[in-house]
């Protein structure tokens, strides 16, 4: 037993101790990595390429139409006439919808939409349509004159009963001229007219008059007839007609008068 002891103890010291195991490497956390700059992309620019529009106007046959007034209006508003060939451009507009109206003297106003994309140059065809011819002036209907108006009858006068040559010598040295009113009924008056010198030119409108030269000469002057007048002598003067009488020699000129066509304003 205690040989077994001693020779377990020899063993031990004979054998040499056992090396360390080597340290196993121990897991790392990886660092986490720094923060990169956050980045934007540029927004490009909107497209500043402009637009435009050629327009040809013709008639159904494709005949041009000149001198149209084409009024475009939208984003951008301008105005113009087609030429002799009937076109007419606008350039330098801006994309987007237009309305488009032509007028003119020789046709029907026509409108119409056109939509324009930046850059592109829209080439218009439009078909108008002749306006229709005027319509005959109206020629008014020849109006029919109106019936001449009678003059109105004045108040009805007294009966007279008188010499003329009585009152013809009473007047025979009078220096001026003298209407004495003999009677005056409706439209008719008498007068005794005495002329010492000359009357001047005279026209009545409305009214007929009659001269019958009781005493003494003169002339007279009827539209275009003259005469010497003396006792005895008449003369008529239609309305409307001028005329002039004038006393020659020494006596006055001494005339029943007679004027019918104008309303006595007092009865006699």
């Amino acid at each position: 037993m205690v040989i077994a002891l001693l020779f377990s103890l020899l063993m031990a010291q004979a054998t040499p101790p056992a090396k360390p195991a080597p340290p196993q490497p121990q897991p790392t956390t990886p660092k986490p990595a720094p923060a990169q700059p956050r980045t934007t992309t540029a927004r490009q620019p909107a497209s500043t390429a402009v637009a435009g529009m050629a327009i040809t106007a013709t008639d159904g046959r494709g005949m041009p139409f000149a001198d149209v007034t084409v009024e475009l209006s939208g984003p951008v508003s301008n105005s113009g006439k087609t030429n002799a060939a009937g076109q007419i451009s606008f350039p330098s507009l801006r994309a987007g919808t237009y309305r488009l109206r032509f007028v003119g003297d020789e046709i029907t106003a026509f409108e119409r939409e056109v939509i324009l994309k930046a850059g592109a140059i829209e080439k218009i065809a439009v078909t108008l349509t002749m306006a229709p011819p005027p319509p005959p002036p109206v020629v008014a209907a020849p109006v029919a004159p109106a019936p001449p108006q009678r003059p109105a009858a004045g108040p009805v006068g007294e009966p007279q009963l008188g010499s003329l040559t009585k009152l013809a010598d009473r007047e025979k040295n009078t220096k001026e001229r003298r209407e004495i009113l003999l009677s005056c009924s409706g439209n008719t008056r008498n007068m005794l007219l005495v002329l010492t010198g000359e009357q001047s030119q005279r026209i009545y409108d409305a009214a007929e008059s009659t001269y019958y030269v009781i005493s003494g000469q003169g002339g007279a002057i009827v539209g275009k007839l003259q005469s010497v007048i003396s006792e005895g002598s008449f003369l008529t003067v239609p309305r409307g007609t001028s005329f002039t009488l004038a006393r020659q020699g020494n006596r006055p000129l001494t005339m029943l008068w007679t004027l019918s066509g104008e309303p006595c304003e007092t009865a006699k």
